[in-house]
């Protein structure tokens, strides 16, 4: 039976590790096509306070409340070309929450969802900028998260 587990586990991590490197990719295929923007200086912390890609990942809970930040910056950019990444890090978010539900983790509330949708209207009309940041420092987060999957035992 504790083989069993280790072996749910184990698989759990691995089906993570996929769909986060899936993501990655197209964030940086999606960097490639516009590369003139590689050239600005765009990792202040200031210009999208609350998607700081250097967040601790302290868990399940942790990681779904910064994929539901990204989430809400990703759904506030025009449709288009993030559209399939939108889908990406939902599916992602989705799978984490039932893991959540599994272990019987509580959601965290941190807070920042006013924060943010204010200074996401307050910015709308910078949406390729926010676009590239959103983009870069979800693929740091990302590649951390990869990282720290033995986080995905604990809430």
């Amino acid at each position: 039976m504790v083989q069993l587990a280790h072996l749910k586990v184990d698989s759990m991590k691995n089906s993570v590790k996929l769909q986060v490197e899936n993501i990655i990719s197209r964030i940086q295929k999606h960097k490639d096509e516009f590369q003139i923007l590689h050239k600005l200086i765009l990792d202040s912390p200031e210009l999208l306070p609350e998607l700081q890609s250097d967040k601790p990942i302290d868990g399940l809970s942790s990681m779904v409340d910064t994929l539901n930040n990204f989430q809400r910056v990703l759904h506030s950019l025009p449709k288009g070309h993030m559209s399939q990444l939108h889908s990406d890090v939902s599916t992602l978010q989705h799978y984490l929450e039932d893991r959540m539900s599994s272990l019987q983790c509580t959601h965290r509330k941190t807070g920042t969802e006013k924060n943010l949708e204010a200074f996401l209207k307050n910015h709308s009309m910078y949406y390729i900028t926010l676009g590239h940041i959103t983009l870069d420092r979800l693929q740091k987060y990302l590649q951390r998260l990869n990282h720290n999957l033995d986080q995905l035992r604990t809430c």
